[in-house]
């Protein structure tokens, strides 16, 4: 049996693991910011070099340019990008909206600006939801197997364990463990988001900035952008993989977990109040006892061991009675053909994970 500082050691090498694995979506999230911000800068641009603003608007010649009629090639335009939008509902609702403006005249430019904004940063959430969804749907699956998979390398015994079923991985998801789901609180963020761009275009216009100077402003607020959707996703990745985690303990039939806090000088003040608690699995409440407590949590949990023979009953063959003893240089692979390929076949296993990824 493994130490105590052993099984802490191994939660906060699986938390990191998980983190570090998320950094390449939030990647490809920073990037989506990026084209955002650069496609409304070009637009802002075309509006300069159009009407050669850089030398300065009064403002009531900066009123009249915005209450201008946009051209039916500039409408094309808009709707083009409307149609690069995933979300369905959002891609109606934004097309039927740009065609009733259209049906009773062409829409003024400062209209355009503010559509320019709305689609460019609503597109940009798209790329959020999808690889987000993507990489909770990739850890949730993992972290239980793993924590499966370290449990039994840590007490020497293996068995033949459960798949997570697929509703029970969308149930994960779907939870609004922090009273909005994270898909409500990628589109409040990107609509705040929206606000701030279109008050530092109107406003510079008005008040004759030039192009340079608002396009550094709106890089400014990409950033929001760009830190509201890392904390979003170092939050939801915590609640996934404790999540997911507290399901391995139901199908081992552990009773209890401890609370392990990463005891550094950026660890909260709660955190540090519930590390070594020991709670049931039954009374397990995300945001209250099992991790996160709030936004960057890094906290995680490990199994509390008070009946390892139980354990070990699962690992007896029904027709020889031995135990299964689980080599210590058995790495997860090989763990993961013998009791997850070995209980469902390779076949059925691959249709199992292949419905994973698809919901």
């Amino acid at each position: 049996m493994k130490s105590n500082t052993y099984w802490e050691n191994r939660a906060n090498e699986r938390m990191a693991e998980y983190h570090k694995s998320s950094d390449e979506t939030i990647y490809k999230i920073n990037l989506a910011y990026d084209k955002a911000i650069k496609d409304i800068n070009k637009d802002i641009e075309k509006i300069f070099n159009k009407f050669a603003l850089d030398g300065g608007l009064t403002q009531s010649e900066a009123m009249e340019l915005l209450n201008t009629r946009v051209s039916q090639k500039e409408l094309d335009s808009i709707k083009l990008k409307i149609k690069g939008i995933q979300d369905e509902d959002l891609k109606k609702y934004l097309m039927s909206q740009l065609n009733a403006k259209a049906y009773k005249a062409r829409i003024t430019r400062l209209e355009a600006i503010k559509e320019s904004i709305y689609i460019n940063t609503k597109l940009a959430a798209d790329v959020e939801i999808n690889t987000s969804t993507q990489l909770y749907t990739d850890t949730a699956n993992k972290s239980y197997h793993r924590n499966i998979f370290d449990i039994q390398k840590g007490i020497g015994v293996g068995f033949n364990v459960a798949q997570m079923p697929v509703q029970t991985i969308q149930e994960i998801l779907k939870n609004k463990w922090s009273g909005k789901h994270y898909s409500r609180r990628i589109w409040h963020n990107t609509d705040v988001l929206v606000e701030k761009l279109e008050e530092v275009i109107t406003s510079g216009l008005m008040t004759g900035k030039s192009s340079s100077r608002m396009a550094a402003e709106l890089r400014e607020l990409t950033d929001y952008g760009k830190f509201a959707a890392e904390r979003l996703i170092r939050t939801e990745t915590t609640y996934i993989v404790n999540a997911a985690e507290l399901e391995s303990y139901k199908e081992l039939g552990i009773e209890r977990y401890i609370y392990v806090a990463t005891l550094d000088l950026r660890t909260s003040d709660v955190c540090r109040e519930m590390d070594g608690k020991i709670i049931e699995v039954v009374k397990a409440k995300v945001g209250v006892n099992l991790p996160p407590l709030h936004p960057y949590c890094r906290s995680t949990t490990r199994a509390y061991f008070e009946n390892i023979e139980r354990l070990k009953r699962r690992a007896r063959d029904p027709v020889t009675g031995k135990t299964y003893i689980i080599p210590g240089n058995m790495n997860y692979k090989e763990w993961y053909d013998k009791f997850v390929f070995g209980k469902y076949g390779k076949e059925q296993t691959k249709i199992l994970e292949k419905k994973i990824h698809d919901n």
